[in-house]
């Protein structure tokens, strides 16, 4: 990671990770007197927290920031995991599914992409360290407070961790607007994981060429293509419908 410390902003972000993984946060920043609900959380977490005027943010957090009054610092290698230590953790049954962002840029892409994840019932968020947008507070804050609920892994080289987790018994799914099979056809029958792809670009070649099964979306034709957020949604959802267990 770049960053040891990234800024969260907005009341929903912040209640959600002091409510689901309060060990990330190491100060919160207020603009006004917390409610009681917020002190309660603040308290039992035993997280500092101090005030702060709009025309004296606290250090590191950009002026442009839509904080709405409420900012956490959090530490970047509490929320986000390592591949190694995670996928040794990782019980792999047909219900597990993960996603892999193949050098997603846009950084309201993979909040949105974090959000559907925890929607449904996928078990990790593998984001690789280079060509690829990080962790950041916009992210967090687009994702509606998911990426404290879905976890997020750290890899290196996305084809080494494609090859790995084959090993491990995954399936590799691509999403290729040129492929045959359609998502709503596969039955999705193993441990699956699915590749997003650049948003410009796709899936990389080389990559692309160790999918077990490229899956198509079919859309009208009026309908150049999805975004690779939208089609994220599209696909986690298809895979959900034959994993209810997921869901729970």
């Amino acid at each position: 990671m770049i960053r040891e410390t990234i800024y969260m902003y907005g009341r929903h972000a912040l209640m959600e990770a002091l409510e689901s993984s309060p060990e990330i946060i190491d100060h919160v920043y207020l603009a006004e007197k917390p409610d009681g609900e917020l002190t309660a959380l603040l308290h039992g977490s035993g997280i500092a927290f101090s005030r702060f005027e709009e025309k004296s943010l606290p250090r590191g957090v950009e002026r442009s920031a839509n904080h709405q009054g409420y900012i956490g610092s959090i530490r970047l290698s509490r929320l986000v995991k390592d591949y190694g230590e995670f996928v040794a953790g990782l019980s792999v049954t047909p219900d597990t599914a993960l996603v892999v962002l193949g050098e997603v840029q846009d950084p309201q892409n993979v909040g949105a992409i974090i959000r559907t994840a925890a929607a449904f019932g996928i078990a990790g968020v593998l984001i690789p360290e280079h060509n690829q947008a990080q962790i950041t507070g916009s992210v967090v804050k687009v994702s509606a407070g998911m990426a404290f609920r879905v976890p997020l892994i750290s890899i290196g080289n996305v084809n080494d961790t494609l090859r790995d987790l084959k090993k491990r018994g995954f399936w590799i799914y691509g999403l290729d607007g040129e492929a045959k099979q359609s998502v709503t056809k596969e039955t999705f029958d193993a441990p699956s994981v699915f590749i997003l792809g650049n948003e410009s670009t796709g899936i990389r070649e080389k990559t692309l060429e160790l999918c077990d099964i490229p899956l198509v979306i079919h859309m009208s034709p009026d309908c150049e293509s999805l975004n690779v957020a939208a089609s994220a949604a599209v696909a986690l959802y298809a895979w959900s419908c034959k994993h209810p267990k997921a869901l729970k």
